[in-house]
């Protein structure tokens, strides 16, 4: 009994530092440190974003956006991520999935896996599609939170080249996981 105890404690514990996208990406603690706070111009949300990379803020009537890269590094080392909150609203159907499916076709990718999810405490769905992107293998991660009933919010990771493809697709899973919607 008190095993049973001790690696149901240790079960949750562990369960409660890990997401579902976490999960599905076979993801240790691979994350980037020296991170800072970035809140996106309206101050609808933030995330925690590398000190040493580049940020973009940008809004017009239909979103805000941060877009951040390390630019020190070759592209094919890097990870461009892009977090947008859209004043849309937005539903989870097999229309939806199609139009991304059909999107990811369109730009000759290949959607490896998708799946609804719960991201943030809220319904969630994700893609992953590869290919090739210019004479680059290319994966892209599409994220789609459902804020409210009003907005969502759509986090586009995008990696090229071969190298560390699954631990660049981690660490950026580990800044999505801090995004904080306001």
């Amino acid at each position: 009994m008190k095993y049973s105890l001790y690696f149901l404690v240790l079960f949750v514990i562990t369960a409660c530092g890990s997401s579902e996208l976490k999960s599905d990406f076979n993801c240790s603690n691979a994350s980037y440190s020296n991170l800072s706070k970035t809140e996106d111009v309206r101050n609808l949300f933030s995330v925690q974003l590398p000190k040493n990379w580049k940020v973009n803020l940008y809004y017009d009537n239909g979103q805000t956006s941060i877009y951040a890269a390390d630019t020190t590094l070759n592209l094919t080392k890097t990870t461009l991520f892009d977090a947008s909150y859209i004043h849309a609203p937005v539903f989870f159907d097999a229309t939806f999935k199609q139009k991304i499916n059909a999107d990811n076709t369109q730009m000759g990718l290949e959607e490896v896996k998708s799946k609804d999810i719960k991201h943030l405490d809220k319904t969630s769905f994700y893609s992953l599609a590869k290919g090739k992107k210019g004479k680059y293998t290319y994966h892209i991660l599409n994220v789609f939170t459902k804020v409210n009933s009003d907005n969502f919010l759509h986090v586009k990771t995008e990696i090229y080249g071969d190298s560390l493809v699954n631990e660049r697709i981690c660490k950026a899973i580990n800044l999505l996981d801090k995004i904080e919607v306001k």
